[in-house]
């Protein structure tokens, strides 16, 4: 079923999807505008997708026309790059999530780090990574009654279904396992590297693996096998 399209603002078109899959699908192929003059960013949700453009640069009508004809691409033809973000289990509000969820931290730690996560999306923040699943056990934990007022980067975290890495130093309310030394995004140079689509795991590491990866960038660690 193609998406129904409607204006967001007088510089994006707004695609509403019937579900999660379907969104994944058409933003595939909408992807592939991103290099066209006059089209900003593509950008997925969870059941919809916004295609920023210049209205300066393009007609917004002929891309409507345009977007109204793409063809989606399902995800499994588009498969994302399994990517490794090691993590020093230590956050603060693991032991509360040991006691809440009854598992031993160490099982939490083993749960978490045990999937290979799909990227659904982007956002609140740019380059916050939302991804899911969590294991069964894991799942269910409402965010926090009281944000913080400042996660630090590169923060690993959970909610409801969902795991993420806050990018950068923000406000937040989901419940934090630990952190990965590596630096995820870097706004002034457009170093944006998780993209939808993206398969994350989470490996356990040590202190001194920390120290030793700390600074460094996702893309100077390597991916999975």
């Amino acid at each position: 079923m193609s998406p129904s399209l409607a204006p967001l603002g007088d510089h994006a078109w707004l695609a509403t999807c019937v579900d999660l899959e379907a969104a994944a699908a058409w933003y595939h192929a909408a992807h592939t505008l991103r290099d066209r003059p006059g089209v900003t960013d593509v950008v997925l949700a969870y059941a919809s997708v916004a295609v920023y453009y210049d209205p300066t640069r393009i007609d917004p009508h002929a891309l409507r026309d345009e977007l109204a004809t793409l063809e989606p691409r399902p995800t499994a033809d588009v498969e994302g790059r399994p990517i490794e973000i090691p993590t020093l289990y230590d956050g603060e509000d693991l032991p509360e999530i040991a006691d809440r969820l009854g598992y031993p931290i160490d099982e939490i730690i083993r749960l978490h780090s045990q999937p290979l996560y799909r990227v659904f999306a982007l956002g609140f923040v740019p380059g916050f990574p939302y991804c899911g699943f969590l294991p069964e056990a894991l799942s269910g934990l409402a965010r926090r009654a009281e944000p913080r007022p400042r996660v630090p980067a590169g923060a690993v975290a959970i909610a409801g279904r969902q795991t993420g890495i806050y990018p950068s130093s923000t406000p937040g309310g989901w419940h934090l396992l630990g952190r990965t030394p590596l630096t995820i995004v870097d706004p002034p140079s457009a170093y944006f590297p998780i993209r939808p689509g993206d398969r994350l795991r989470f490996r356990p590491i040590d202190s001194a693996t920390f120290d030793r990866l700390s600074g460094r960038r996702l893309d100077d660690h390597p991916a999975l096998g």
